[in-house]
């Protein structure tokens, strides 16, 4: 087993256990771990901490590792912005990272961490660790949006095989109308002060 700590403070990663998944895909082989433990994000929290935020779809899933010395493997998501709610504009697309993902016979499963699909869409809050983009608090910052049964389009969080933990655990938005939770972050965002407030303060 390889431990993701380390990786993960150094990325600017603040939960409470990580724990990776080491898995030999010929072979079905599986290392044991601890689950992850996440302090819990209210979406005010989730909003402020995030350098973009956009509703997408996933477009492109590609693994590799860190870098050329690294055995951590890392997945890069390209989203197609098709709502801009802050520094995305719509049809550009926008690059993610997230901890994890599988090259060759090898895959690393992060527990906690965003999990992406092709032709999904998501709400993305997303902020800037050592030169690449991760999604805020793990899972929490990447919604994924789907249909109910009436055909209201809600957003939903996958902690994959993490549990959440602190006071804003019963504030968190999955099963909520993506409308309304995109309103809500609308609001947040219309109180953030701009680059030109920031600098003059």
């Amino acid at each position: 087993m390889k431990s993701t700590s380390r990786l993960a403070r150094v990325l600017g990663f603040r939960p409470m256990t990580v724990a990776l998944f080491t898995v030999w895909l010929g072979l079905g082989l599986l290392s044991p771990a601890r689950a992850s433990v996440l302090m819990a994000m209210d979406l005010e929290t989730l909003t402020n901490s995030a350098d973009h935020v956009l509703v997408g779809t996933v477009e492109k899933v590609e693994s590799h590792y860190l870098s050329a010395a690294s055995r951590y493997i890392v997945t890069d998501v390209t989203v197609r912005s098709e709502r801009n709610l802050l520094g995305v504009p719509e049809g550009t697309r926008f690059v993610v990272r997230k901890l994890g993902g599988a090259v060759g016979e090898l895959g690393q499963l992060v527990h906690g961490e965003a999990s992406y699909q092709v032709g999904e869409q998501v709400l993305l809050f997303a902020s800037e660790r050592q030169g690449a983009f991760y999604a805020v608090g793990m899972a929490q910052g990447a919604m994924h949006i789907y249909r109910d049964s009436a055909g209201v389009r809600r957003v939903g969080v996958d902690l994959a095989g993490a549990e959440l933990s602190g006071p804003a655990l019963a504030a968190a938005p999955s099963g909520r109308t993506l409308d309304e939770v995109v309103s809500q972050v609308q609001g947040y965002l219309s109180r953030r002060p701009t680059q030109s407030q920031k600098r003059s303060q």
